[in-house]
């Protein structure tokens, strides 16, 4: 996938990323095997969430 000119890696299990629609940080807990949906764990506990990996980039140092 590009963005800007740039290439963006799809998210992998474990990976702490940032959810640009919720504008919240989580952890990668699964993804389908399609690589279409993603299952994201908040990092202080709650419930878990589905997000496209499109809307899906690495939290950036410090966001974590």
């Amino acid at each position: 996938m590009t963005t800007a000119g740039h290439t963006r890696r799809r998210p992998r299990i474990g990976d702490l990323v940032y959810d640009i629609e919720r504008e919240t940080i989580g952890r990668v807990a699964y993804i389908d095997a399609g690589g279409n949906i993603a299952w994201i764990k908040p990092r202080n506990g709650g419930p878990e969430w589905t997000a496209l990996p499109e809307q899906l980039r690495p939290a950036a140092d410090g966001e974590g």
